[in-house]
């Protein structure tokens, strides 16, 4: 018997992730641990309407209910994940149509996943040609027109500047986006407070901490 068609509630914002040249790490299994491991963190820290999940080869997929908590979660993942791999990501606003919800994410359909693959195929051409930033890895589709240009336009800009963090860098965004206290994060570094807080503001991530909260507050 063929099971019955129940979509998810409302417009959600969908997530395809996908590893970039994930086939030229050294150890695989390896790799594939620190991403499960990543994905089952993010999904304690930011509630899911969809948790995220490894899907086939090198993909993995999730829905939120905003898409400031898409943003924060892709962010995250990123954050967590520098140090191992790169990624990328493609966002999809719209409806999830569930035909067998045992074999979600797999068994669905709906423009949210359609607008994800797309956005996530735009990522993917755009970062190759002369005149787009090498750093982007993440864009938008499927909000109203100029919520996708706005949205995609502070996602030029903030994947820049993350693709020219350093480690360091890297791990202190990663600590004041868990609400960590620059003391405790400067311990783990072995480096002193006002070098957490210099590196704050030198690298960019004191706005793209400002940036994420203004969305999220805009979402409520």
């Amino acid at each position: 018997m063929m099971a019955s068609t129940s979509p998810i509630q409302g417009p959600v914002a969908a997530v395809v992730g996908d590893l970039v040249e994930s086939r030229r790490h050294g150890d695989q299994r390896a790799l594939f641990n620190a991403i499960k491991g990543t994905l089952d963190q993010v999904n304690h820290e930011i509630q899911p309407v969809q948790p995220l999940q490894m899907t086939i080869g090198d993909e993995f997929q999730a829905a939120y209910g905003t898409v400031a908590d898409a943003l924060d979660a892709c962010l995250m993942i990123r954050l967590r994940l520098a140090a191992t791999c790169d990624v990328r990501f493609g966002i999809g606003w719209g409806e999830i149509t569930e035909y067998d919800r045992s074999l979600a994410p797999m068994a669905q359909s709906g423009t949210a996943w359609w607008n994800a693959r797309e956005a996530l195929d735009i990522v993917a051409k755009n970062v190759s040609l002369q005149d787009w930033p090498r750093g982007l890895r993440t864009w938008i589709i499927g909000a109203e027109t100029q919520t996708d240009a706005a949205c995609n336009a502070f996602l030029l800009c903030r994947d820049e500047l993350l693709s020219a963090m350093d480690d360091r860098d890297i791990r202190v965004t990663l600590g004041l986006m868990l609400g960590r206290r620059q003391v405790d994060i400067a311990k783990d570094l072995g480096i002193s407070q006002p070098s957490v807080s210099n590196r704050k503001q030198e690298s960019g991530a004191a706005a793209i901490l400002r940036a994420h909260q203004l969305l999220k507050e805009a979402a409520r």
